[in-house]
């Protein structure tokens, strides 16, 4: 299954987790001018979903795979992808209350980039009872965020509430409605080659 994408080493590589239809992914490969070179990897659980995009697609720069990416991201070798999109995650991938089931999932993703590969995460708030979510309550779940991520290894780069004004998914469409209710975040996390070396000398010293 991953043996037969066509890409090389040098190729720019684009994943997204949980592409739905695949309507975002395929608009940033149509936009993506080294469509020769760069190569984007939609993941899907929903079979229905899947066989939509796989329908629809048919861009020579896209590869579709129909699975759970929590088992399919680790088949891929290490320091093999650019970009990891992350679109609205199931609350099973960023609930506050399952972080033990999810975190070591987002390590094996950071071992999956590249040196100075990017982590794009997109995803919500929202409260039980559906009332409109404070500053004070959305600040401190956005720094929640940002830490426990930077605690895996990952250096946050940017952060902007909402999700990229050029993205368009079912859902983020949905959501974008209803702005006060629904808070959205987008965090992009960096791999730094110089926390990678650091680390591996620790082990190295504490070896010795």
């Amino acid at each position: 299954m991953i043996k037969s994408f066509s890409f090389s080493k040098s190729s720019k590589v684009i994943v997204e987790l949980g592409m739905g239809d695949g309507r975002l992914l395929e608009k940033l490969a149509k936009c993506d001018g080294n469509i020769h070179s760069d190569y984007y990897i939609g993941i899907e659980i929903d079979k229905q979903q899947y066989e939509e995009a796989n329908r629809r697609i048919n861009l020579v720069n896209i590869g579709l795979l129909n699975g759970s990416f929590e088992d399919i991201v680790p088949i891929f070798p290490d320091d093999c992808f650019d970009l990891v999109i992350a679109v609205l995650p199931d609350p099973d991938f960023i609930d506050i209350l399952k972080r033990q089931k999810w975190e070591s999932f987002y390590k094996v993703v950071y071992s999956k980039l590249k040196n100075h590969g990017s982590f794009q995460l997109i995803t919500e708030l929202t409260d039980e009872l559906l009332q409109p979510i404070s500053n004070k309550v959305y600040y401190k779940w956005v720094e929640w965020l940002s830490t426990t991520f930077q605690s895996m290894g990952f250096i946050l780069l940017t952060k902007e509430e909402g999700a990229p004004l050029d993205y368009s998914t079912r859902c983020i469409d949905q959501f974008r409605g209803d702005p006060e209710r629904i808070r959205m975040i987008t965090l992009t996390f960096g791999k730094s080659i110089m926390m990678n070396l650091n680390q591996d000398w620790l082990t190295s010293e504490h070896q010795l």
